[in-house]
């Protein structure tokens, strides 16, 4: 067996593959890295984490005080005005006049409202927004997930692309060879021509099949330095997909699998549509709050001691019970109550969907496992196959047609042999995404 031909066969699908000279050394890590720092979604994800916290801020705000200051400069101007009427006694016209009047006031005033009690809706309003808060990290982090899933499979995409090129381009060059020694042969008359045409068939084939490579490379790189953020005319060089997944056992898995994203956000999704739930009952219950105003008020220019005077101070308790509101609060007991139904139906399916994805996420595993096993075994009796034919055909024992069948046998084989490591690195990404093992 020509051992430096199966040595160069495995290489190609074994060692780090590059993608030029000058080209950018990008790991999967760094890809992923790189990914989730200019995908849109894991930044819309991040503001809404902010918006909700901003919301829970506010609900922990209704236990404080309102206060509202107000202040203004009034300029008031009246007259001049004359009045005439006739005296009923002396007949006379007598007339009075009033001068222009010009009146400057300033205003101070502060106003303050404290709820003590509004049914319950202050608490429940934290509770609702503690879970808001919750469910917008878990979505945050399960959309990280998916971006790092999508990264390390477009890796594995051109991983894939730069193998069958490689693979390919092995193609052409041992069959440009056996066309050179076809066509000796053909010269010396120890083979018939139609042979030698089949193997300048076999080198046109090898040459289609190297140009559809090298678009699939080319597609694959541009598509990765999209999602990594990189100039799309970057040249990359990635290392070969070393995937490992968390586990194999479906118990093992689903035991993992009980604080994923998806299920956080669905449990906090139930949490608060419960609060928002209980939050409606307030509208049956009284109210009780305390409010205090200031008010000042002075002509200007202002004389000594005006502040002194002129001002107006109240503080009060209040409670007030809406007896009937037109069944509003009926209407929003019913409607909380559905979204809350709706919040447990979707926990419910969250949940036997992700053990259903993990269980078919398992079997493609174990299937993908089993390809590669039998790719393998497969590419070496191809290696074998095409060696033995290629020295019958220099002994003249064999044919040209043996050998090109045996060429076409290993192209096939380095083919699924690829699309099997490649399948399994996916299979084991997929698993680990629904395990959700991204650590940030």
């Amino acid at each position: 067996m020509n051992n430096r031909l199966l040595s160069a066969t495995i290489a190609i699908l074994a060692l780090p593959l590059v993608g030029g000279v000058g080209a950018l050394e990008l790991s999967l890590d760094e890809a992923v890295e790189l990914a989730r720092g200019v995908d849109r979604r894991i930044e819309e994800a991040a503001a809404t984490v902010d918006a909700a916290r901003a919301a829970r801020l506010a609900a922990w705000g209704s236990y404080t005080p309102v206060i509202a200051l107000s202040a203004g400069l009034l300029r008031n101007w009246s007259g001049p005005s004359t009045m005439t009427f006739e005296d009923p006694f002396s007949g006379d016209e007598l007339e009075f006049a009033s001068p222009e009047e010009v009146e400057n006031r300033a205003t101070l005033g502060a106003q303050a409202n404290l709820y003590l009690y509004r049914g319950g809706a202050n608490y429940e309003g934290i509770a609702a927004a503690d879970a808001a808060t919750t469910a917008a990290r878990a979505n945050a982090a399960a959309l990280a997930d998916q971006v790092v899933f999508e990264t390390r499979s477009a890796y594995v995409e051109l991983y894939r692309a730069r193998s069958r090129l490689e693979s390919a381009e092995r193609s052409l060059t041992s069959a440009r060879e056996q066309l050179r020694f076809a066509e000796r042969l053909t010269e010396v008359g120890s083979l018939p021509q139609s042979d030698a045409l089949k193997s300048r068939a076999a080198v046109d084939s090898a040459e289609l099949a190297v140009i559809q490579a090298a678009n699939s490379v080319e597609s694959a790189r541009t598509n990765l330095a999209f999602l990594c953020g990189l100039d799309l005319d970057e040249p990359i060089e990635i290392e070969v997909p070393q995937p490992e997944p968390l586990t194999t056992n479906l118990a093992e898995a689903l035991a993992l699998a009980d604080d994923t994203p998806e299920l956080l956000a669905a449990r906090a999704a139930v949490e608060e549509a419960a609060a928002n739930h209980r939050a409606a009952l307030a509208g049956y219950l009284p109210q009780a709050y305390l409010q205090g105003s200031y008010s000042w008020s002075e002509e200007t220019p202002l004389e000594e001691g005006a502040l002194d005077e002129g001002y107006n101070f109240t503080l009060g308790a209040y409670l007030s019970w809406s007896l009937f509101d037109g069944f509003a609060t009926n209407a929003q007991r019913s409607s909380t109550n559905l979204a809350r139904l709706r919040a447990r139906l979707a926990e419910r399916d969250a949940d036997r969907s992700l053990e259903l994805s993990l269980r078919l996420a398992l079997n493609d595993l174990e299937a993908a496992r089993l390809s590669v096993e039998v790719a393998e075994l497969s590419h070496a009796r191809a290696v074998d196959d095409l060696e033995l034919a290629r020295r019958k055909l220099e002994l003249g024992s064999g044919t040209l047609r043996a050998a090109l069948e045996a060429e076409a046998n290993l192209s096939a084989a380095e083919r699924s042999l690829t699309d099997a490591r490649a399948g399994y690195a996916i299979a084991c990404y997929q698993l680990n995404r629904l395990l959700g093992d991204y650590e940030e």
